[in-house]
């Protein structure tokens, strides 16, 4: 993920960031509580979601050279191109699409070019899809902006917010599939990422501890207005996308070296991506195995995204030892 942007850079530019690192395996941990079921106890802390991998991106890529900025988004592009290759040809194999003909399944085509899935039990892929589109628009306004105005593309998670969590409370619709798109979800946070790498040293002078307490308080607010609006059914929160995202990537930034020697770094440093990549293949095999036997399913739906988590670790060790050893890393 994020990792695909150090490889290469001067020392300074990849200066490991503990807080960074711990921050990616709390990620994939969520990734998988939101694929597979977990009834143990288990706190989401607000703020953790999956388009702060993006921000982490962004916040790499920045250099105050336009040009050497240039050349790790298009380094990073490569990159991606064949992970998405490989990868697209794994699920196919193990999940094989539905394509007719065109004519008549054109709009599964246009999922799968601009979504990254052709079956939402791959949809995990539009992450991927979504990190190409959003480098090449995001650099393409670098270039056309000139590195200013950056901020600007914040206002892309707008649509977001008609089209995802307030679609049922203000059309009565459920949320679209088309929240999963590289516009609104990327682009913003590749952004906010690069921003803050900007302008770090005068934002870390705020306390962001008292920040995101304030921002999640308001949060909560909204939530409790929303769900008396919406009939006490559910409680959408537009605070949610951004700025509660926004105040947790900078108050995992305000403390750089938690996380440092734990074994959240560890995980967060070699096998985050590999974690996302294929722990949607373990969901498939176990729920396979739940047909033939009630007590594994019983397991599985008890807590499943632990088991899923470890497995998914059991395999991106064994994938980069693999790589370890033929001297070539592209799975990261």
């Amino acid at each position: 993920m994020s990792s695909l942007l150090t490889e290469g850079q001067p020392a300074a530019a990849r200066a490991a960031i503990p807080s960074l690192y711990a921050l990616k395996a709390l990620l994939a941990f969520v990734v998988v509580t939101c694929h597979s079921p977990l009834v143990l106890p288990w706190v989401h802390i607000p703020g953790f979601v999956v388009e702060l991998f993006f921000a982490i991106t962004g916040y790499f890529l920045y250099t105050a050279d336009l040009g050497t900025v240039q050349s790790r988004i298009w380094k990073s592009v490569k990159k991606v191109i064949l992970i998405i290759v490989i990868l697209q040809v794994f699920y196919n194999l193990i999940v094989p699409p539905e394509f007719g003909p065109i004519t008549s399944s054109y709009w599964l085509y246009i999922q799968w070019a601009f979504m990254g899935f052709s079956t939402f039990d791959s949809g995990h892929l539009w992450y991927l899809t979504a990190l190409l589109l959003g480098l090449l628009c995001f650099g393409g306004y670098l270039r056309i902006m000139k590195g200013r105005w950056v901020p600007l593309l914040f206002l892309l998670i707008l649509p977001w917010i008609f089209i995802g969590p307030y679609r049922m409370l203000l059309f009565g619709k459920p949320e679209s599939a088309f929240v999963f798109n590289f516009l609104t979800r990327a682009v913003p946070f590749l952004a906010m990422g690069y921003w803050v790498r900007a302008n770090e040293e005068h934002l870390l002078k705020y306390r962001w501890i008292n920040i995101f307490f304030l921002v999640l308080t308001l949060m909560g607010i909204e939530c409790l207005v929303t769900w008396c609006l919406s009939g006490y059914t559910y409680a959408p929160s537009a605070i949610a996308l951004f700025p509660m995202p926004f105040a947790a990537f900078m108050l995992m930034l305000s403390y750089k070296s938690l996380g440092q020697g734990t074994w959240l770094e560890t995980i967060g440093e070699k096998y985050s991506g590999n974690i996302y990549y294929f722990h949607i293949a373990v969901i498939i095999g176990w729920k396979a195995l739940n047909a033939h036997s009630p007590l594994l399913s019983e397991i599985y739906e008890y807590g499943g995204a632990f088991i899923v988590f470890f497995i998914s670790l059991g395999i991106a060790w064994l994938v980069v030892k693999l790589q370890d050893l033929i001297g070539y890393h592209v799975l990261k």
